[in-house]
């Protein structure tokens, strides 16, 4: 069913009529101080009708269909448009700093005595304990010596007159010689006046010089031998004074100085050979730490740095550096790498008293620190070309910044420029990360 919109009128403008004017006629004449008259200008004509919009069911369609797609387009576009990446952040913070040296140290005794058997012998079982408080002087083992037979108690006589017999030769070529010297004095000096009277040539005079040059390293030598010779009789006198017939005899060993037993490889009593360690003694009140470092991290190491022990089982321990061996040695790694490794010695002022010999510690020594740093945290560097640089969060998108880096210790590396205090950096930066790429921060 159609419907047919009628056109309204069109109303069209009023024609004005002017009056006309009769010919020949004069209009009066107006006097000269008469007011002027106004005529009324004409109107102007009105505005045309606007025309009434039509109503057309297809231009509606069309443009809803339009918008409809318009706005499909639009959220497409907004879906595949990229994501901001999930990052890990941390601020620049401004505070304390300090680099340290990490090692593993361990507890030992200042002053160790290591006691061992000053003769071969059998060691009776040994009374003392680990522990126990032996002062300066207390019999701490007995050794008694194995027993002498006749036939080595005639070996041991006979060893004494070899031995004496040798000394007495040893004087009888001492006094030959100093009668051998005494004779190439003289000749030398008849050599002398002989020379001076033209008697003898020059070559005369400087042959008696040499031969009382000559006499004279002999019997040094000669009386080099009889001490050789004393000393072996002296020797061989001495075993067999502590020779018996039928029992050894007893030797006492005594503690060197005041302090507690430390340890001991065996309480029983066995036959032990000459240097046979007994025991260990040692104050345990005068503690130090030996700590093993690199001789490459010992260079940055000077007396009187702080030294912080943690991991012996209580509190952390304050420590002083004390000395530094001056010599490296080489040590083999667990990964089989050769290493130039020293010894450093920590003193620690208050050491508790369970703090035993050969506690083991985890040492941190302090080798430089200040009170107010840039930092950021040592994940957040990334090797560049020319130096180092961070991803920093800036407008919401990733920065790639060239920073110039300090110290680095302690998980955090110091900054002397490129970024400010308060900034967000990125910390372990994936590695699709790129620069002016959308970033959030996770949670």
């Amino acid at each position: 069913m159609s419907t047919t919109v009628t056109p309204p009128p069109v109303s069209r403008p009023a024609k004005h009529l002017v009056p006309a004017t009769e010919p020949n006629v004069v209009a009066p004449p107006v006097a000269a101080s008469a007011e002027p008259v106004l005529v009324p200008a004409a109107a102007p004509p009105p505005p045309p009708p606007k025309k009434k919009a039509r109503n057309h069911p297809h231009r509606r369609a069309r443009l809803i269909t339009g918008g409809a797609a318009l706005a499909v387009v639009g959220a497409i576009v907004f879906a595949m448009r990229p994501k901001p990446m999930t990052v890990d952040a941390a601020p620049v913070r401004v505070g304390p700093m300090q680099t340290t040296v990490e090692v593993d140290a361990v507890t030992r005794v200042r002053d160790r005595f290591a006691i061992t058997a000053p003769v071969g012998g059998m060691v009776q079982r040994l009374t003392l304990r680990e522990g126990d408080v032996v002062q300066a002087g207390d019999v701490v083992a007995t050794i008694v010596t194995p027993p002498v037979f006749e036939t080595e108690r005639a070996a041991l006589v006979a060893r004494v007159d070899a031995a004496h017999a040798a000394e007495l030769q040893a004087g009888s070529r001492v006094t030959q010689a100093r009668q051998a010297l005494a004779q190439a004095v003289r000749d030398h000096q008849r050599a002398l006046a002989l020379l001076d009277a033209g008697g003898i040539a020059e070559r005369d005079e400087e042959l008696a010089t040499l031969t009382e040059t000559n006499r004279r390293t002999e019997l040094g030598t000669a009386e080099a031998q009889r001490r050789i010779a004393a000393a072996e009789l002296a020797q061989a006198r001495a075993a067999l004074a502590s020779a018996t017939a039928t029992t050894g005899a007893t030797v006492a060993v005594r503690a060197p100085a005041t302090g507690r037993v430390l340890g001991m490889p065996e309480r029983s009593a066995r036959v032990v050979a000459a240097g046979t360690p007994l025991l260990t003694l040692g104050d345990p009140r005068t503690l130090e730490i030996a700590a093993d470092v690199l001789s490459s991290d010992a260079a940055a190491m000077r007396r009187g740095q702080r030294v912080i022990l943690r991991g012996w089982g209580g509190a952390p321990l304050m420590g002083v550096v004390r000395s530094i061996e001056p010599s490296a040695r080489t040590r083999v790694s667990a990964l089989g790498v050769e290493e130039q490794r020293l010894t450093v010695v920590i003193d620690v002022p208050d050491a508790p008293p369970v703090l035993g010999d050969g506690f083991r510690l985890d040492a941190s020594i302090v080798v430089w620190e200040a009170p107010k740093v840039l930092t950021v945290p040592a994940g957040a560097l990334l090797r560049s070309d020319d130096g180092w640089a961070v991803f920093a969060i800036r407008d919401a998108r990733a920065a790639r910044v060239p920073v110039r880096v300090g110290h680095v210790g302690g998980g955090v590396a110091e900054v002397l420029d490129g970024v400010s205090r308060g900034e967000q950096v990125v910390v372990f930066a994936p590695d699709a990360l790129r620069p002016g790429m959308r970033v959030r921060t996770a949670e």
